[in-house]
């Protein structure tokens, strides 16, 4: 705004009046507007600005300081009085909330505006072209939100403002507009010095015609859909201070180039696939640059020795690339460095102690590298001013100075997971009074947790897990009121969990006990402790007894609940469903009984359910097809009856849908075919009967391979509820956690589903695993089967299977499993590099296979057409005769039969074959491993 100057000329009765009705329209709940009164000059209002030569109001500032929809904010609408004001050189509404208003059309009157902010005020539709007429405009911003809908088609008005300086167009949606003609329209405002257009949805490569704004300082284009090489002609931009591209998805080289523009200071380029070698691009001039930010690009190289040549340089982000080798010395010799981050890169060697010196340094993360060696306190000598350190996930050791340090700063943020840390809780920790987050996981920690931990007074998040600590839980659990993530699984925990008093503050909104020896029951005094818990593990302990009724007796903020792996008995209470934000509710392998309480239907958010390996009985309720988000259901392992639900097919985000080992009757139902995200389809070990449904090629993530790129995740303070589901693959039973989001699996085996096995599954070309063994399938293996190309395990063993193995089976390079043993297949088995590395239990049971791996040779004269017959037909044919005859010429068909056996050798081999068929057709096959 301009300067105020003292004047005692009152303004202009009429513009009073038009200020007074611009007024009306608005709501200002905060009073911000209370001295705009008819009682006195409106020179003297709050926000308005008088001409001490004319008496004109020329500027109006009534901008929140705030953000957006706080109670500071004005809403309403503009009056058109507002626009009578001629004399209007500045007008500033910023960060109010004029939601779903559009900008006025008439502002283009006001053609006197020299300044005009609106950003971030809420305005929505299009940007009115009579902005075009503001030709006195030396800075526009119209800044949205990433909520707001402003946007344009066409923005060749601005070309018209020429006076232009600064044009923040941040958060518009351009994307429809021609590629280019953006940069046409902004390439006439030669006097442009700051452009700022991030995330509006422009594309295209970044177009050459802006570096004819030679006078350009700043120009940010973050989160556009470049989908281009980064612009060489940027180097020609020789009055750039900052340039800022940060996730607009460029790629090809960085210009060398760049480090000789003489005035520039800022670098953002994150999150891009730009590639450069760090040691030629630092061994450039960069004469003023302070900040130099490229996390997630494809950066390698060595940082080189000469960086410190840099001495300006404040910030260096290179996060998330492909640097190697180790940290140079010259590193510790910037002077003004105060950020430094180089974490997920490949870099080696010790941590150089030079870094010590850099006594202005507050962020240091080296996390997730391959440094090594060991940490003593010169590392930290002169680190005074330091408030996040970082060195987790490396081969670090930090033992030599655990035990006396005294460390010159006053930690923020510390993160030494994975650091070697061994034996007895850190004591230099005590005095860190300023620790709000301290993770300590993956060590060999040992002892009792030390009771003065928990009166650090900012600690909000404590991450103990992985390590090897004993002791009762920590009572102080329930009276740190500043906690928000405590998370100690995996450790050596153990006693009953304390039964907290009655004036406890509650448990933290985060709670991880998993994986120590808790034992006992939950007390019901827990209960009151849930009231402010979003997230509570207490999996895998010896907890006993009754999941306690008062558990969401009233409506709690819970969105996880993991009571998974322990000794829970009873049944699952019903006020369970009074936990309306569930996400997660994971109860499996206790010894639950009962039926599934249908209260659980009013969990609407529910993401997760696992109730697997208990004791429940009774039907799927028809009730959960009301928890329409649910994408991973796990009730396998219980005593489950009736069919598998029709309704089932209404859960539309169902990714995972594990059934088996229940008792489930009835036919697959083709209402499951419609579950366009599932992923993994479960139902083996049941009783089911009928045919594959011939649309479960219409399974549409398996046979895109459009898979979410994540399992649901529910956050946790920090990091996610990471989900767990076991299947049987390869003929054995596997855990899937960190890929599960990539897995494919369909598993139908030891049921009773019988005709042929459709071709059209060859159609779902991302299945990774195909298992229908232990049925009554008959007929071919289809030639489709071939087409699933990722492929890694086929079974479909103990079926009534005839006819050859399809040659396409070899096409299946990614198969590492094969099994199809016990059936009726005949021929040669296929000569491929592939097939043949697969041993005989693969082929075994069929008599009529020859060739390797089996030791059944094959025969270069093939048998009758009648032999392509089903062995076992033909000696149950035989067997039926035979009842019928068996007294008839017996002597003389004996006498023929031992003839003919002792001429012909083949017909030797073929009759003993089908001896062996008729004897496993009286006995059954003792080898069959479908008995359960």
């Amino acid at each position: 705004m301009p300067t105020l100057v003292e004047s005692e000329q009152r303004c202009l009765n009429w513009e009073v009046q038009s200020l007074l009705a611009f007024k009306s329209g608005l709501d200002d709940p905060a009073g911000r507007l209370a001295s705009w009164n008819a009682s006195s000059s409106c020179c003297e209002w709050s926000g308005v600005l008088c001409s001490t030569q004319t008496g004109h109001v020329i500027a109006v500032d009534i901008h929140n300081s705030g953000s957006t929809g706080d109670p500071q904010s004005l809403t309403g609408f503009f009056h058109p009085a507002l626009f009578e004001l001629r004399d209007l050189e500045y007008l500033d509404v910023s960060s109010n909330n004029f939601t779903d208003h559009s900008i006025p059309l008439e502002l283009g009157m006001l053609k006197k505006l020299r300044y005009l902010n609106l950003s971030t005020a809420g305005f929505a539709g299009s940007l009115p072209w009579q902005l075009g007429n503001l030709s006195s405009l030396r800075v526009l911003d119209l800044t949205s939100s990433s909520s707001s809908t402003l946007s344009s088609s066409d923005i060749s008005w601005l070309s018209n403002l020429t006076a232009l300086q600064d044009l923040s167009f941040d958060y518009i949606d351009l994307s429809a507009i021609k590629k280019d003609s953006w940069a046409l329209s902004v390439s006439h405002l030669s006097h442009l010095k700051n452009l700022t257009m991030s995330d509006c949805g422009l594309t295209g490569a970044v177009p050459a015609p802006l570096q004819n704004l030679t006078s350009l300082e700043i120009l940010h284009l973050d989160g556009n859909l470049f989908y281009s090489e980064f612009p060489s002609w940027v180097t020609n931009m020789t009055s750039l201070v900052s340039l800022q591209m940060t996730g607009s998805h460029l790629n090809g080289s960085l210009p060398f180039e760049l480090s000789n523009l003489p005035h520039i200071k800022n670098v953002y380029l994150g999150s891009n696939e730009i590639s450069a070698n760090v040691s030629q691009i630092f061994a450039g001039q960069w004469k003023s640059l302070i900040l130099f930010q490229m996390p997630s690009n494809d950066l390698q190289g060595s940082i080189p020795s000469s960086i410190d040549n840099i001495s300006s340089l404040v910030h260096l982000d290179l996060k998330d690339n492909s640097l190697k080798g180790e940290i140079p010395n010259s590193l510790g010799l910037l002077p003004s460095l105060r950020k430094l981050d180089l974490s997920y890169n490949s870099l080696t060697g010790p941590i150089p102690i030079s870094l010590g010196q850099l006594s202005k340094l507050t962020f240091i993360s080296l996390t997730n590298n391959d440094l090594s060696g060991e940490i003593t306190e010169s590392h930290f000598s002169s680190m005074r001013s330091l408030k996040y350190l970082d060195l987790s996930n490396n081969e670090l050791s930090l033992n030599a100075i655990i035990s006396n340090w005294t460390p010159p700063f006053q930690l923020q943020v510390m993160r030494l997971s994975h650091c070697k840390l061994d034996g007895a809780f850190p004591p230099f920790l005590q005095n860190q009074h300023s620790t709000q987050e301290l993770n300590l996981s993956n060590n060999t920690l040992r002892g009792h947790i030390p009771s003065w931990l928990w009166n650090l007074p900012l600690l909000e998040e404590i991450v103990l897990a992985h390590n090897e600590l004993d002791g009762l839980i920590p009572p102080e659990l329930y009276n740190v009121s500043s906690l928000k993530h405590v998370d100690l699984r995996d450790n050596r925990l153990q006693g009953n969990l304390p039964i907290p008093p009655s004036s406890a503050a509650g448990f933290p909104p985060a709670l991880d006990l998993s994986i120590n020896n808790i034992m006992g029951t939950i007390a019901t005094q827990i209960c009151a402790m849930l009231r402010s818990s979003r997230f509570l593990s207490l999996a895998s302990n010896k907890l006993e007894g009754q999941v306690p009724p008062c558990i969401c007796e009233t409506e709690q903020s819970l969105e996880v609940l993991d009571l998974s792996d322990n000794k829970l008995s009873g049944k699952l209470p019903s006020t369970v469903g009074n936990c309306s934000l569930l996400r997660v509710l994971n109860v499996g392998n206790n010894e639950l009984q009962g039926e599934i309480p249908s209260e659980l239907g009013k969990l609407m958010q529910l993401q997760v359910l696992h109730m697997n390996d208990n004791s429940l009985v009774g039907q799927i309720p028809l009730s959960l097809q009301n928890c329409s988000n649910i994408e991973i259901l796990d009730l396998s392992s219980n005593s489950i009856s009736g069919s598998v639900p029709q309704w089932i097919g209404s859960l539309s985000k169902l990714r995972i849908l594990v059934l088996r080992s229940n008792d489930l009757q009835g036919e697959i139902p083709i209402q499951v075919c419609y579950l366009q995200n599932l992923q993994i389809l479960d139902l083996a070990m049941n009783r089911l009967q009928g045919t594959i449904p011939a649309h479960l090629s219409n399974l549409t993530a398996i046979k895109s391979g459009n898979l979410s790129s994540s399992v649901p995740t529910v956050l946790r303070y920090g990091e996610y509820y990471k989900e767990e589901v076991y299947l049987m693959v390869k003929g054995a039973e596997r855990a899937y956690k960190y890929i599960l989001s990539t897995v494919t699996s369909i598993d139908l085996s030891t049921n009773s589903l019988s005709g042929e096995i459709p071709g059209a599954l060859g159609d779902l070309q991302s299945l990774q695993n195909l298992n229908l063994s232990c049925n009554q399938f008959s007929g071919i293996i289809p030639d489709e089967i071939g087409n699933l190309v990722n492929l890694e395990a086929l079974d479909v063993s103990s079926n009534r299977m005839s006819g050859r193995i399809p040659v396409t089976l070899s096409q299946l390079s990614f198969m590492g499993y094969l099994n199809l043993s016990n059936n009726n297949l005949s021929g040669r088995i296929p000569d491929s590099a592939h097939l043949d590395t697969f041993g005989e239990s693969s082929f075994l049971g069929n008599p009529e296979l020859c060739g390797k791996p089996l030791p059944t040779k094959c025969f270069a004269s093939p048998p009758p057409s009648s032999g392509e017959k089903d062995v076992q037909g033909r000696a149950y044919r035989w067997w039926k005769s035979w009842k019928v005859g068996m007294g008839l010429g017996c002597g003389l068909g004996f006498g023929v039969l031992i003839g003919i056996l002792g001429v012909c050798r083949n017909w030797r081999r073929r009759y003993f074959e089908f001896l062996d068929a008729f004897v496993k057709l009286l006995l059954g096959d003792a080898s069959a491993p479908c008995a359960g």
